[in-house]
């Protein structure tokens, strides 16, 4: 028996046997039990191993099917609430006896949403509508969309990129009226309003199909026809008769290989349009697609047998396992494509299959072929999961037409044999290995299925047809080493790492860490710059009916919101840390949205400033985040920035990340106030982690200025602001320091404002010492004598119709000059200014201020 688990659920993915060592049920079955009580039974006990709690409630049945010696194929869909799973599919197989031979798919386990959407479906409906216009740069009103449907969606069971949060959702097809290469599948959050998931689903083939536009666009589909018809005499026009007689091979291999009555298995008819336009600006048109009803292709794209045949299993696909055409379901739904048509291209006895284009798919085109089977990084496309070439973004549906290399170099494999990465297949030929295939495609794939999946279930297709055309047990050996050489069973080594660490090397000593777990600590505050403040911490304080916990510790985060206005807005540290340098530095996370289409936005958590034991210090984070993007251009985005003198200047941190920093740059055409900047956007797969040396920051040259405010009475000096006494001030600083521009004192006196008193005169240090004399002046509503000349200062300081001043907040600065540089000195944080009332006056002490 073999066992595969799922890398985020940890869940059973995957249970096979052969059909000699079947399962055997849990429970005696009644001799009538139909397969789907079978497969039932089998779940009742162990349902709990995929992920399910109660089969009976979470399952509803898809498809039951008997096929070859009395198997039969029961294929259930997950449902929570009445609501399906996008992508949670079991498929239960069993031998004539109804017992087990294998049991995979995906399961979310215990779902736990809210299943009460608070968004229409008509607001959903105009969202998806908005979106699609807004990547296509068309307008609303040129497309449609589908009735939405409530489904459940996590993107733990898709694989792809996004926030690992469950969500309702409503989903739809949206369209164009004027048909064009576009039926994007759209997922609206129906408790937030934002899009989840969105892809293009239409099977388009770069140098990749009966009616014959004839390059004219005013035709639409199906179009002018149609002009050969099922037995009707070829017409002389090439496009037109080279898609009737390649539709017609790949008919007839379904057919004779498989028993297959076309496309969808029941006579479905061919239909193909040649010569095919979008738009006068595309044509002719360079490219082909299977739409959801029929074959299109531009000029000369119809002449290669192998297309067609791609194409027209792109319907097959639909029609059986229905993956998704996404990531590495998408790459996988476009190998079948790929293996179909060379399979078809190298057994109908037309086109050219000489040794040096077999295995080449679209060679038969004007402009060359554009993938290669048996070496797929001829063209660019990776042959093993750890290939460099393996690509990891998010265009063309995450990579589907160049990672399709993977499962394309298997089957050369299997089919040729040949020796690679440490493993000697011996080649099966097509038969065999077009029967293991297409036992995946239709009876062992899900929605959502894998390179995971495809690594166990070829080898169960494989146990699973011993004794059926030729296949043997040591054939099964060949699929094995095939699976293992391409590395299906592993992650892609090409992709970025998610987390950083914290340290190289040994443990770090924090300076300053916060794990949001204490939401009273005062360590953040929000605003906004432009629009709204769309910040919330704790997250569970928004006003939305969305519960934005999303924590890698504890239960709070950070959360900012990705709300379909223009704004500007930003989540900041309170308070400065000193760094072993003796600056000091602050962060802010900031958020930039143009004016529609929202997302779910920024979550973060565990902020930490620290040193290591290399002596450096840095700047770690958790986040996860979703911002509005398509393809490359990010709408939207999220900045982190510091400040090294208390806020009151920011700079964008982004040359200090050494680990997972920016993804690309906010796009300046629609209106974002952060437009053009480098940023965090699209979306991170769940949370990672990133890291700042902040070792490049100058140190700060502070300096620290001992303050003493001195009285003179008759006891002799004493520390203190005295009303009605003489007093002056002295400054003992720890540097050289040539000259002193200026001095000031802030005065903020409850109910009457804010004064200040200024010395402006340059005056001289000598033994690092400087003592403040001359004039002051006060500025101010203040009562006629408020002035003083001399040394001996300012006699009383009386605010009109406010009284005495006897309390604080105080503040001050003062600009030191150095040579010919000034450098400015400031109060770190108001803490470090005391004032205590006293019965004759009011003492002050000034601990310590940075300069620049």
């Amino acid at each position: 028996m073999r066992i595969s688990y799922h890398a985020e659920t940890g869940k059973v993915r995957f249970i096979g046997t052969s059909s000699d060592r079947p399962i055997t049920q849990p429970a005696v079955l009644a001799a009538s039990a139909s397969p789907e009580v079978a497969a039932r039974g089998f779940l009742d006990t162990y349902g709990q191993l995929l992920g399910l709690t109660d089969q009976a409630q979470e399952l509803a049945v898809m498809r039951s099917k008997t096929v070859d010696r009395g198997r039969s194929f029961v294929r259930f869909q997950q449902i929570y609430q009445s609501i399906p799973v996008l992508g949670g599919e079991v498929i239960v197989q069993l031998d004539a006896n109804k017992d087990v031979i294998s049991a995979n798919g995906e399961v979310l386990p215990e779902p736990k949403v809210n299943v009460v959407p608070t968004i229409s479906a008509e607001t959903a409906q105009q969202r998806a509508l908005a979106m699609v216009a807004k990547n296509y740069g068309l307008k609303a009103d040129d497309l449609t969309a589908t009735e939405p449907e409530l489904w459940i969606y996590s993107p733990i069971l898709l694989g792809g990129p996004g926030l690992r949060l469950t969500t309702l959702v409503w989903r739809m097809d949206v369209e164009p009226r004027e048909l064009r290469p576009i039926r994007e599948l759209v997922l609206v959050d129906a408790h937030l309003g934002t899009v989840a998931l969105h892809f293009n689903q239409i099977d388009m083939a770069k140098n990749r199909l009966i009616y014959d536009n004839q390059n004219d666009p005013a035709y639409g589909l199906p179009g002018n026809g149609p002009v050969r018809t099922e037995g009707g005499a070829a017409t002389g026009i090439t496009d037109v008769d080279k898609a009737y007689d390649y539709a017609g091979n790949t008919y007839d291999f379904y057919y004779n290989y498989h028993g297959r009555d076309s496309i969808d298995n029941a006579g479905m008819t061919l239909i193909n349009t040649v010569r095919y336009c979008p738009d006068s600006s595309d044509c002719p048109y360079a490219n082909a697609f299977w739409n959801g009803e029929q074959m299109v292709y531009g000029e000369g794209y119809s002449q290669a047998d192998d297309v067609v045949a791609h194409e027209l299993t792109h319907g097959v696909t639909e029609y059986e396992s229905h993956l998704f055409y996404y990531m590495q379901s998408g790459a996988i739904n476009e190998a079948f494509s790929d293996i179909w048509g060379e399979f078809v291209d190298l057994t109908n006895g037309v086109g050219n299959d000489t040794s040096g284009v077999r295995w080449l798919i679209g060679e038969d085109l004007s402009g060359g072929a554009g993938r290669s089977m048996s070496n797929p990084p001829t063209y660019g496309d990776p042959d093993s999961m750890t290939s460099p070439y393996y690509y990891c973004g998010e265009d063309d549906s995450g990579g589907v037409h160049s990672n399709s290399g993977v499962a394309n170099k298997a089957a050369y494999l299997m089919v040729d044999g040949g020796s690679f990465n440490g493993y000697t297949v011996t080649g099966m030929g097509i038969t065999k290995v077009a029967k293991i295939f297409y036992e995946v495609q239709t009876n062992l794939f899900t929605s959502a299925s894998d390179y995971q999946d495809l690594y166990d279930d070829l080898y169960q297709a494989c146990i699973n047809l011993i004794g059926t055309s030729g296949i043997t047990a040591a054939d099964c050996q060949e699929v094995q080493d095939a699976v293992n050489a391409t590395q299906m069973n592993q992650q892609p080594t090409s992709c970025p790492a998610t987390h950083a660490p914290i340290c190289d090397s040994g443990s770090p000593v924090n300076l300053f860490f916060d794990d949001m777990e204490n939401t009273s600590s005062g360590n953040w505050t929000s605003a906004a710059i432009v629009g709204s403040n769309e910040w919330y911490y704790p997250q569970t304080s928004n006003p939305y009916d969305f519960d934005a916990t999303y924590a890698t510790s504890g239960v709070y985060n950070l959360w900012g919101y990705n709300r379909p206005f223009t704004a500007d807005y930003y989540m900041r540290m309170t308070s400065d840390v000193t760094l072993p340098s003796g600056q000091h530095v602050r962060f802010r996370f900031r958020i930039g949205t143009d004016s529609s289409n929202d997302a779910l936005g920024w979550f973060i958590d565990d902020v930490r400033v620290y040193t290591c034991p290399d002596g450096k210090p840095y700047m770690h984070f958790n986040h996860a985040y979703a911002f509005e993007d398509y393809g490359t251009t990010l709408y939207d985005g999220g900045v982190l920035e510091y400040s090294t003198n208390s806020g009151a200047s920011w700079n964008d941190a982004g040359p200090l990340f050494i680990n997972n920093g920016y993804d690309g740059t906010i796009s300046s055409s629609y209106g974002n106030p952060l437009g053009g900047r480098q940023a965090f956007g699209g979306e991170s797969n769940g949370y990672i982690s990133s890291r700042l040396d902040l070792s490049s920051l100058p140190s700060s040259g502070k300096v620290y200025l001992p303050v003493v405010l001195k009285s003179y009475p008759p006891s002799g000096p004493t520390p203190g602001f005295w009303r009605n006494n003489d007093w002056s001030v002295e400054f003992y600083v720890t540097t050289d320091r040539a000259y002193v521009d200026n001095f000031a004192i802030y005065v903020s006196v409850s109910g009457c404002g804010n004064y200040k008193i200024t010395h402006t005169p340059l005056e001289s240090i000598s033994n690092n010492q400087f003592s403040f004399s001359g004039s002051f002046y006060a500025s101010g509503t203040f009562s006629s004598n408020t002035t003083a000349s001399g040394t001996t200062g300012l006699n009383h300081f009386y605010i009109s119709g406010c009284g005495y001043v006897n309390g604080g907040p105080w503040s001050w600065s003062a600009t030191w000059r150095s040579s010919s540089q000034p450098i400015q000195a400031e109060l770190m944080e108001s803490t470090s200014v005391e004032a205590t009332d006293v019965s004759s006056g009011t003492h002050i002490f000034f601990d310590a201020v940075q300069t620049r």
